[in-house]
């Protein structure tokens, strides 16, 4: 496997612990810090998946993902939505709807957790006995 996830939050440790994690289990991670330089990588070189955060400078994660959906050639792609403030976004009603997330992950998380919803959207068999889905469960 060596699909690509592009994963865009403005907190440099969250990138590369979720990046480190993912890039054991076996694929080809990117990472961006907002949602803009984000957005023209996803031009360029379209992911399998992305991880976004919702609260950026900026454009957020939310307006990216409308960006992301209104785009022919990026639409099916699917995100999964990072955020410290789920359960206020969730009460919100209609905040996101519109947004397809395949997912949304509350702050803090697990990236054992996350590798393991990401194989499950992307149709991957996750089973420990596998040296990927095993190795990207050692260390954090």
């Amino acid at each position: 496997m060596s699909q690509r996830i592009i994963v865009c939050d403005d907190e440099p440790h969250i990138v590369r612990a979720i990046s480190l994690k993912f890039a054991r289990a076996g694929f080809d991670v990117h990472g961006a810090a907002d949602a803009e330089s984000c957005w023209e990588l996803m031009r360029r070189h379209p992911p399998a998946l992305l991880i976004t955060d919702y609260t950026m400078p900026g454009m957020n994660g939310a307006q990216l993902v409308r960006r992301i959906r209104a785009d022919e050639a990026l639409s099916d792609i699917p995100v999964i939505m990072l955020t410290a403030r789920g359960f206020e976004l969730a009460e919100q009603t209609g905040e996101l709807d519109d947004l397809n997330l395949a997912a949304m992950v509350s702050k803090p998380f697990s990236p054992r957790e996350l590798v393991v919803k990401v194989y499950e959207i992307l149709g991957y068999e996750a089973e420990p006995s596998t040296a990927a889905f095993r190795d990207s469960f050692s260390s954090i």
